[in-house]
């Protein structure tokens, strides 16, 4: 039976038979020492493993890479025999007692990423599906850690996991519990002098864990926390945890991202800034925390449990991740992290725009990027953006599809929020199983009224062009439009009395390699495209001067003007190349509300919009 439900009530005083010991005093080397104690009954052989991927992050990732030195005896110190029976999997002649398993375990990435680990003097971030091998067909047992770590040095421990005992003391090593190795795997933690906050929330407990560099302000994200928990708690009618835990990383050298768990999340950017990353942080806390019911519990059938030793096949990643981005900005929207002119923009430039600017929204259905998700999504090439789009924001958009149509069809009085409550409620009747497709569409049409049916299996089996957004937008008296920009851009900083000049659209992506302007994109049927320019192309001379940047390459372009040749200079495999390439004005995408709409067009909006 599959379940990541716990509460720390369930876990207090129990006793376990599968222990970790994690010590910590190899920090300075990014290497923690694991103990792994197994009670044994019987003389038998038992098999250990180690997952090679992360449920929530699609890819094959071998984390048993970065384990070493291991060690097999028994209580007494015996060694015992053991073997290889695959890259992960190993097996052991144990004997009647106490199995004991010593590893090392490298838990450093240079750029740290929510799905490794990473351990320094400063800090311990640990995914334990990283480094805790589990007994196959043990898996539902209870498990235990013990985290051997110096709690004056290291004074807060952030995660969802349970403590076994309301106390400890200082000198002891802190243990806690999980009812079953999905929630090992479901329960990452921070360790360390990071901020910690906490408030209540309909006899909830939310704990935030922010651990950051520079000018931040803590207790400014705390509060704004503390409104997305009530804004999509009260989507749900409640919470289903008795406590979670927001673990935040913002710091220098963090890759950007968020994984979901069933009480916790993990959320990065490198850095803290303007505007802009200030949306993006909240953008992906509102996404990440919806994720608490949308996959982690409504989940498609084959998403647990989970097979930790290959891929976990579904083509229903439009449901939990396609659902969740359009969610994301939507209620960003909705708890007043946005204005109304806030939201419109970003659907526009930051979902609209760059979908339609991807040749590759018309390559595959979405059900098909979803199930091919472990070699197209998480394993992107130079060709990508003309192979395959990816079904957050497709996915996003299909949702935005729908929720337009629920409300505009039910003439304002049903919504997308009506159709989750019912897939909610279906999760609590039966919350071992996973949903379907036919179960998705029935539920949202029985709980909406409105027929979806044939509009939704439309979207999902055809391609991106199938969406009608021109249609749907005009019931809302929102006008979509794709234009040429209206002003020149500016090209880096305008100087007062010199000509703005013009962007331009080639459809190549330009990176500086020590002094050398190299292609790393071109993208399908574009300028670039016509002018035979190729994938690490190199370009010296536009128009006679030679071009080290991406930015000298677009200013010579605009000197010429839109729809001009300009002559490049190319080396390339073959030797010199020489080019025309003719630019073409940078598309510019808007969705604004119309001065003429009616008042039924209003009131759709309004209901749309309110928060």
């Amino acid at each position: 039976m599959y379940s990541i439900e716990q509460t720390d009530q369930q876990v207090l005083g129990t006793q376990a038979a599968i222990r970790y010991h994690l010590h910590f005093e190899h920090a300075h080397r990014h290497v923690v020492r694991v103990v792994m104690e197994v009670d044994i009954t019987r003389n038998s052989a038992v098999v250990l493993g180690l997952p090679v991927w992360i449920p929530g992050s699609y890819k094959i990732r071998d984390y048993i890479s970065t384990l070493g030195s291991f060690s097999l005896t028994n209580q007494d110190g015996k060694p015992l025999q053991w073997q290889w029976l695959s890259k992960n999997r190993l097996e052991v002649q144990a004997e009647s007692g106490t199995l004991r398993v010593e590893y090392m375990y490298y838990a450093y990435e240079k750029d740290s990423t929510i799905r490794s680990s990473h351990v320094t003097r400063n800090h311990a971030f640990l995914n334990f599906v990283t480094c805790c091998l589990y007994v196959e067909g043990r898996e539902q047992e209870t498990h235990h850690l013990y985290f051997h770590h110096d709690r004056t040095h290291w004074k807060n421990v952030s995660t969802s996991l349970s403590p076994i005992k309301e106390e400890f003391l200082p000198t002891e090593p802190l243990v806690l519990g999980a009812l079953n190795y999905d929630i090992v795997v479901d329960s990452p933690v921070e360790i360390g002098n990071h901020f910690v906050a906490s408030f209540e929330l309909q006899g909830s407990v939310v704990e935030v864990a922010i651990a950051y560099k520079g000018n931040f302000h803590p207790e400014w994200l705390t509060e704004r926390i503390k409104t997305l928990v009530e804004k999509e708690a009260a989507i749900f009618g409640g919470l289903p945890f008795d406590r979670y835990v927001f673990i935040i990383h913002l710091f220098p050298g963090m890759r950007g991202g968020g994984l979901e768990h069933a009480r916790s999340s993990v959320n990065a950017m490198d850095s803290w800034g303007d505007t802009a990353k200030m949306h993006r942080l909240l953008s992906l806390l509102v996404h990440e925390f919806l994720h608490v019911w949308n996959i982690k519990r409504i989940r498609p059938v084959e998403l647990g449990p989970f097979n930790y030793n290959q891929e976990n096949y579904t083509r229903m990643l439009w449901l939990v991740e396609g659902a969740t981005s359009y969610y994301d900005d939507h209620l960003t929207h909705r708890c007043g992290f946005y204005t109304r002119a806030d939201y419109l923009k970003i659907l526009s430039k930051d979902h609209l725009s760059p979908f339609f600017r991807q040749p590759g929204r018309n390559e595959a259905s979405i059900k098909d990027n979803s199930f091919q998700a472990w070699v197209k999504l998480y394993l992107p090439h130079d060709d990508s953006l003309n192979r395959n789009v990816s079904y957050y924001l497709h996915g996003g958009l299909i949702f935005l599809c729908l929720e337009l149509w629920i409300i505009s069809e039910s003439q304002g009085t049903k919504r997308l929020d009506d159709g989750f409550r019912a897939l909610w409620q279906r999760y609590k009747q039966r919350p071992e199983e996973g949903i379907t497709e036919e179960e998705f569409i029935t539920l949202v049409e029985g709980a909406t009224g409105i027929g979806i049916r044939q509009n939704l299996l439309q979207w999902l089996n055809g391609k991106g062009d199938d969406l009608p957004f021109t249609m749907l937008f005009e019931r809302f008296g929102l006008e979509w439009k794709e234009q040429a920009p209206n002003e020149p851009a500016k090209i880096g900083e305008e100087i007062p009395g010199m000509p703005v000049l013009p962007k331009v659209f080639t459809g190549l992506t330009l990176k500086t390699d020590n002094g050398r302007l190299i292609v790393t994109q071109v993208e399908d049927y574009s300028p670039a495209y016509e002018a035979r320019i190729g994938v690490d192309d190199e370009i010296i001379f536009v128009n006679g001067q030679r071009c080290t940047t991406s930015e000298e390459f677009d200013t010579q372009l605009a000197k010429k003007g839109i729809s001009t040749a300009s002559a490049l200079v190319l080396a390339s495999d073959a030797g010199v190349v020489h080019t025309q390439l003719t630019p073409q004005a940078m598309k510019e995408y808007s969705l604004t509300i119309r001065e003429d709409a009616n008042e039924e067009q209003k009131a759709l909006l309004e209901f749309w919009l309110q928060r």
